[in-house]
């Protein structure tokens, strides 16, 4: 098991069982989740339109495996839009902030802004394979803890464990596991992601036990996804392509069933009981 630094600080932060995965939580919004703002970047990439347009030309539906690809990479209105935020949306305090940096000097400017903007959660978004390349100072996971705000890092299906000690190593104590898995023409995610990222979950809590807070997601749609995430060691639970229908923003019923479970298993009714996300 690896040790690491203690993350300071005693306040608590209310991250609800069911976390909608960013981009769904800039307009997926509903009571008893907590919505992932962005992914935001320092420049603007588009805006929300530019990304809705993206969505649509680039998303494929594979139906005999329940997957879906797209290769939408960021497309976002760029960090600074955290001042405008939609009438009646989340406010910040109560939403995670996610964010992306194309170079050191991104990543550290992200931080300040979004730390000042005092939301639930930062979470660094060092996954998404839609970018290229991706990099980060090595100072980035003990800086941002020093802001004191909770961080989580998302991390990709694979080629993972280095990144999850650094980030541990560097005072970080919640992870997102797993973002899209890179597959030709983008990421995929849905039904076949699922006993990637339970693999994942499974080996990060062997690794890391109890200290570290785990948000799981990949291809949960039911209640059985959940309670099986929650086995493998989760603490909280994401979703991304459940909500990715027309419907989404305005009804609740395709939330029913997965947030009841998400709650039960924080309760510990299925067996784990989850531990609490600590304020960095």
């Amino acid at each position: 098991m690896v040790a690491g630094p203690t993350a300071s600080g005693d306040l608590l932060t209310e991250i609800a069982p069911l976390v909608i995965s960013a981009p769904f939580g800039n307009y997926v919004q509903h009571p008893g989740t907590t919505p992932t703002l962005g992914t935001y970047t320092w420049q603007r990439r588009g805006g929300r339109i530019a990304a809705m347009g993206r969505a649509a030309l680039t998303v494929r539906y594979y139906r005999r495996l329940g997957a879906w690809v797209n290769r939408i990479g960021l497309r976002n209105p760029g960090i600074h839009s955290l001042d405008h935020q939609i009438p009646g949306a989340r406010p910040i305090a109560e939403s995670i902030v996610s964010v992306h940096g194309f170079s050191p000097e991104d990543w550290f400017q992200l931080l300040s802004v979004t730390a000042a903007a005092r939301p639930a959660a930062i979470e660094l978004n060092i996954s998404c394979p839609n970018v290229g390349e991706i990099s980060w100072p090595p100072e980035l996971f003990s800086e941002a803890v020093a802001t004191g705000i909770p961080i989580i890092v998302k991390i990709p299906p694979v080629r993972y464990a280095q990144l999850a000690t650094d980030a541990f190593s560097g005072g970080v104590r919640h992870i997102h596991a797993v973002n899209t898995l890179p597959v030709r023409g983008g990421g995929m995610s849905g039904a076949p992601l699922k006993p990637i990222g339970l693999s994942v979950v499974q080996r990060l809590r062997d690794e890391f036990g109890p200290e570290l807070g785990i948000i799981a997601g990949g291809g949960i749609r039911t209640a059985a996804d959940v309670h099986e995430y929650a086995q493998a060691g989760a603490d909280r639970f994401a979703i991304g392509t459940l909500a990715m229908r027309p419907s989404a923003p305005f009804s609740e019923k395709f939330l029913a069933e997965v947030r009841r479970a998400a709650s039960d298993a924080l309760s510990g009714s299925t067996g784990r009981v989850p531990t609490p996300l600590p304020r960095d």
